[in-house]
């Protein structure tokens, strides 16, 4: 008798949870716009930076689509429409004018194509299809900065998130930069390991004026000129000057020297020749070189106050 309850019980529970199939919440198909939204998907990330330069005539490519968000999933298309935003645009270069910025231009019509305006989110999706624009850099200005504003204009009545509407494209002005060091290798004629604030060769690329290599001096005999530093930078970047700051506790550092340029670590070219340094002069220093890609950058210095020589920071500038 007991087991033919238990039979009977274990029954009813089985049929009960075989029959409970109810659809979580977040994924019920509902018509309902109360709480719902509809925004751009990178609006959020900020304004979005074109890659401009190099300048060619190359197409490139910049894509972006439209998100839904809501307890539950569309029962319907949400069909999704966008407008170039003047609105947007002026309120923006009002406010640029105000702080003294310099205003921005409005993207040349030659220079991007859009393939749609409209987007949809499918039924029971919660993105869209993507929408692809192309541009040309060589299109636009190299020293003037350009905006296409692009918000949401109809979302099939659904309410577009007010901070996620507009997407803000920029095509930044061509602007001389520090390049990023992550992953560059540094090497030494001589390195004083372990040394005064580490000696290693790395440390003139970790934008600390604190933080020096330093030429051996110990075990004796101590190294004397020509000392360099040599820097691969893993990719080639698009030089256009170098900067240097002496040690800032010692004025007695090289003051002669030249820079070298290399595609692949072999084979040096000179980027400056017969050039002077002002090891007192605590501040940067700027070397303008001919503009070009180089992967590996030698420094070799010719001479000095003193037989040994050091140096606190070396920075490569690129667009």
């Amino acid at each position: 008798m007991h087991k033919l309850i238990f039979f009977l019980l274990l029954g009813t529970t089985v049929g009960f949870f075989a029959c409970n199939k109810d659809t979580p919440p977040y994924e019920v198909l509902t018509d309902s716009k109360e709480g719902a939204m509809v925004f751009v998907s990178k609006a959020n990330t900020g304004v979005q930076n074109l890659s401009i330069f190099p300048y060619t005539d190359e197409e490139r490519i910049y894509k972006f689509g439209v998100g839904f968000g809501a307890l539950g999933l569309p029962a319907n298309d949400i069909n999704v429409s966008f407008v170039e935003d003047r609105r947007v645009f002026d309120s923006i270069n009002d406010s640029r004018r105000i702080n003294g910025e310099e205003l921005y231009e409005r993207f040349p019509s030659s220079s991007y194509t859009l393939d749609k305006l409209d987007l949809t989110i499918p039924k029971g999706e919660t993105y869209s299809d993507i929408a692809t624009l192309k541009y040309k850099s060589r299109e636009f200005n190299p020293s003037k900065s350009y905006l296409l504003a692009l918000s949401i204009e109809k979302a099939s009545g659904y309410t577009v998130s007010p901070g996620a509407k507009t997407l803000l494209i920029v095509a930044s002005k061509l602007q001389e930069k520090p390049a990023n060091t992550t992953g560059w290798i540094a090497t030494a004629s001589s390195e004083q390991v372990p040394g005064e604030n580490t000696g290693r060769a790395s440390a003139v690329l970790d934008r600390d004026l604190n933080t020096i290599w330093h030429a051996r001096y110990d075990p004796w005999p101590e190294t004397t000129y020509p000392h360099w530093l040599s820097f691969d930078m893993i990719n080639p970047q698009y030089v256009t000057k170098i900067a240097m700051a002496p040690r800032q506790n010692n004025p007695r550092g090289f003051t002669k020297f030249k820079l070298e340029g290399s595609l692949d670590g072999t084979n040096w070219f000179v980027i400056g020749d017969d050039l002077r340094f002002d090891p007192a002069n605590k501040g940067y220093q700027y070397y303008q070189i001919e503009k070009q890609y180089i992967k590996n950058i030698r420094l070799t210095m010719l001479e000095g106050l003193q037989g040994l020589s050091f140096l606190s920071e070396f920075v490569v500038y690129t667009y």
